[in-house]
């Protein structure tokens, strides 16, 4: 990768996403008028006004691994969801040749960056600190398995499964990277081996099929009074223990928002078969694999932010291999700013 790009400040950054953005939007029939930065972190999201006056989003996979076939599945998912279901999510919009996504080459990477083109999902932030939003979440994860395990995804296309704890990236944890200690390898590599251990068994028992895999306030909205979801970037297949668990990663500090994501899920289906050992894994392999992920992204708030998340991820993993449970409120956290 071309370091002049890496070691570029954010805003010249966004910059160079903008142009991205522009040269992506020639290949669809609207005329964009503005583009609004949403998120500049592992992707790049703009808002698009157009001079009709509709609203899209354009995602950009900048720092994504996803596959053509991901890639595919993942766009046919929401496309499916849109048309089949009241599940309000971000429908991909087709390109001037019917396309559901398409690609602009990018010289300071050396690849082709894949865009997606989307409709926009007006709505409130979800307010993450209520029951009553996480019992509507534990519903809205039923409705989605619910769908994907009738909905047969394209030839075309297809999805990562979660059967190891970083899925399909590249596995940097191991490496000799400067920001990880001799000690500090080894406790990683101890927790991957545990982790996937259950992550295993939890494959070679459980029927698979298209998971969002990350359902988290960041992702959530309030739209005519149920949750609307989006970024679907890390869609897989898994059994739907992984949803559950990976939700419950942002809630171990909030207990009865917890129970309240699996009550919410018994409403509509009966929960998920597994044992604790299998959900304890399953939620410190997401710490794994956002640590992972911050050893390879390029934008420039992850890079700096670094050297004290793989340090706190070690302290976490440390306390969840010695308990069997893990949690976020361990001692020994380095604070921002210290």
């Amino acid at each position: 990768m071309n370091t002049a790009y890496v070691d570029l400040p954010e805003q010249a950054q966004v910059h160079r996403m903008r142009q991205v953005a522009r040269a992506a939007l020639a290949d669809y029939p609207i005329e964009p008028v503005r583009l609004r930065l949403l998120d500049h972190a592992y992707n790049t999201t703009f808002r698009v006004d157009t001079a009709d006056g509709r609203r899209f989003a354009l995602r950009i996979n900048v720092n994504s691994p996803r596959t053509e076939a991901n890639l595919t599945g993942e766009a046919a998912w929401l496309d499916a969801l849109a048309h089949d279901t009241d599940i309000d999510v971000p429908a991909p919009q087709p390109t001037r040749t019917g396309a559901l996504r398409t690609s602009v080459g990018f010289e300071p990477i050396g690849r082709d960056l894949p865009v997606l083109l989307m409709s926009w999902l007006p709505g409130r932030d979800m307010d993450d600190g209520s029951p009553t939003s996480f019992r509507a979440l534990g519903r809205l994860t039923a409705g989605l398995h619910e769908h994907a395990e009738r909905w047969t995804p394209p030839p075309d296309a297809a999805f990562p499964p979660l059967d190891d704890p970083l899925i399909d990236a590249e596995n940097r944890l191991l490496d000799d990277h400067p920001l990880i200690g001799d000690g500090q390898r080894e406790l990683l590599a101890a927790a991957l081996e545990q982790v996937g251990r259950h992550m295993r068994d939890v494959a070679s028992t459980r029927r698979f099929h298209a998971l969002h895999a990350d359902l988290h306030g960041g992702n959530l909205k309030w739209l005519r009074g149920q949750l609307a979801v989006f970024d679907f970037d890390d869609s897989c297949l898994g059994a739907p223990v992984h949803d559950l668990a990976i939700s419950a990663y942002y809630l171990r500090d909030a207990p009865e928002l917890e129970a309240a994501l699996l009550d919410g899920y018994a409403e509509v289906r009966p929960l998920p078969e597994f044992t604790t050992e299998q959900f304890e894994a399953i939620v410190a392999a997401r710490n794994l694999v956002l640590v992972n992920d911050v050893l390879t992204i390029t934008t420039a708030d992850v890079r700096a932010m670094a050297p004290r998340y793989v340090a706190n991820t070690v302290t976490k993993l440390r306390a969840y291999l010695d308990t069997g449970v893990y949690r976020h409120d361990v001692p020994g956290l380095i604070e921002a700013g210290e």
